[in-house]
């Protein structure tokens, strides 16, 4: 007996956002997480004192934006309490201890450009040239980024036969850092615009990353930067309260441990408690591919060898040491009162301290003089602390494992409290002991027992390498989000297009549609 149409393991935004594109559709869904919450990276928690809201992992939301069925969807989630706060002007700040004002990036592309001019004009118009070329692209970006990917000799065939569109494939080939170092002069803008870059815990030397430097700068300037007011949560809690306005279901505290099948045919989930709970039409799983189909399926309902290339994807070696702070005033920056007006900030020294720590993790060693990424979303949003009062975020990257064999979770307080803090006190004035009410830390043990999601600590999903990302991501033949049982399809950011913020499972919300006939194949594509 089916009770359901679509059942969904995860409630992770991207397994709520599918739900949601379902039920809009008229689908009956039953959407399942392990934890007595939802939201997976995307939700928000009072983790120091009462009345300070904090995001545990995601916090600011750009992508998501771009996302055509979210904007669709959005009005519906407005009604259920999802409210947004934009950046208006200022965007991100880049505070440099070293020399000059620092770097600002405004919503106005032209302010944006005069901070870059600071340290170099020839810079700041490379900066523009890049946004200007976003909008002969912008069309193909979004339908490339949420759709099925392409094969991979679309793009080829799209580019290969005019002087410009080859040269846009020799530099999508490149590294970050080899693109920053043929595009930019200026020792400061470059780490400025490759420590951006970095930011899905990629590597400086990976190659095939330089792509995304054409949609990462002119994006924050086209669709801007966001919050929802009252936390990330309320992305998750709206679009759970729609769902469950609409007749369909989301249960907490029951975690999937099995996907049953029969004759080839996903029919529906054994849970931890021994419940089998049957969909009519399709399963999806938002979990990583590990719990999926390791754990989720036994040997002989899979194609033989899926399960090894399974293992062969991987997460990364790369994880965060955070710390979260109830603070009694917001953070004052050293570059002064424009640094000062904005929220989120990115401090990466040099090109050299950038080297510096990317070498120390690759040793499994601690970062000495660590880059860090800060947030006080209290300044945008005053609802997330009591009055006057501030939270603040602060992380950076650092190896999953120590050579010395010491764990995260035992040094990981000790860590932030001298060498994060001690880093942030270079570029501030006011961060003293008596200013922070109090702490929680987060390291890479304690993010996988929050999300098992987030394995091994890592929060990405999955490498963002050439060899695991589009037609390739999460396994070759498998970049469809359907998987290899019928009836089974997959979202989530091991899927393409990746991790972050973006309600990609409308992706898959869209493949089931199609496969039940509910809405039309759309096959234009736009290079």
């Amino acid at each position: 007996m089916s009770d359901y149409d679509v059942i969904i393991a995860g409630a992770g935004h991207n397994g709520l956002i599918c739900a949601a594109m379902l039920v809009k559709n008229g689908l009956k869904v039953l959407v399942l997480e392990r934890n007595e919450w939802v939201g997976g990276g995307v939700l928000t928690r009072e983790l120091t004192l009462p009345g300070f809201k904090h995001d545990p992992f995601g916090s600011s939301h750009v992508w998501i934006h771009l996302n055509p069925d979210f904007q669709k969807l959005r009005p519906e989630l407005e009604k259920h309490g999802l409210k947004y706060i934009y950046s208006d002007d200022h965007i991100t700040g880049h505070p440099n201890k070293y020399e000059g004002p620092g770097i600002i990036v405004y919503k106005d592309v032209d302010k944006t450009c005069d901070t870059i001019a600071e340290y170099s004009k020839k810079d700041a118009t490379r900066y523009k040239e890049i946004y200007n070329e976003f909008g002969e692209i912008q069309d193909g970006v979004i339908k490339g980024m949420f759709a099925p990917p392409s094969p991979p000799s679309y793009l080829y065939q799209g580019l290969e036969n005019n002087p410009e569109g080859l040269q846009r494939l020799r530099d999508y080939q490149l590294s970050s850092r080899q693109f920053t170092l043929n595009n930019f002069e200026n020792d400061h803008v470059r780490a400025f615009i490759l420590g951006w870059a970095m930011a899905p815990q990629t590597l400086p030397d990976q190659l095939g990353t330089a792509q995304g430097f054409y949609v990462m700068i002119p994006s924050i300037h086209y669709f801007g930067q966001s919050i929802p007011e009252g936390g990330s949560g309320m992305l998750s809690e709206s679009m759970k309260s729609y769902i469950e306005a609409q007749g369909s279901k989301v249960m907490t505290g029951a975690t999937v441990r099995k996907f049953i099948t029969e004759n080839g045919e996903c029919k529906g989930v054994r849970l931890e408690n021994g419940d089998d709970l049957f969909a009519r039409h399709a399963v999806v799983s938002s979990l990583d591919p590990y719990q999926t189909f390791l754990t989720g399926f036994e040997d002989n309902e899979l194609p033989a060898g899926f399960k090894d290339k399974v293992r062969a994807f991987t997460f990364g070696d790369i994880s965060i040491a955070r710390v979260h702070y109830a603070l009694d005033e917001v953070p004052q920056f050293k570059n002064g009162p424009e640094m000062n007006k904005t929220a989120y900030q990115r401090m990466f020294g040099t090109m050299a301290d950038i080297d510096k720590q990317y070498q120390e993790i690759s040793a499994g060693l601690a970062p000495t003089d660590p880059f860090l990424w800060t947030a006080a979303w209290t300044t945008m949003d005053p609802t997330r602390a009591p009055e006057g009062k501030h939270t603040l975020i602060m992380d950076t990257f650092v190896p999953v494992d120590l050579a010395s064999g010491q764990n995260w979770e035992t040094i990981g307080a000790q860590y932030c409290r001298d060498t994060l803090l001690g880093q942030l006190r270079n570029y501030t004035t006011n961060m003293t002991n008596d200013n922070i009410l109090a702490e929680y830390v987060e390291t890479g043990p304690t993010l996988e027992r929050a999300n098992l999601c987030f394995h091994r600590g890592v929060t990405t999903g999955g490498e963002r390498t050439l060899s695991q990302m589009g037609a390739f991501r999460p396994i070759p033949n498998y970049a469809n989000y359907r998987g290899p049982v019928k009836k089974f399809y997959m979202t989530g950011p091991s899927c393409h297009p990746g991790g972050g913020i973006n309600g990609m499972g409308t992706i898959a919300a869209n493949e089931i549609l199609l496969d039940m006939g509910v809405i039309e194949e759309d096959d234009d594509f736009d290079f």
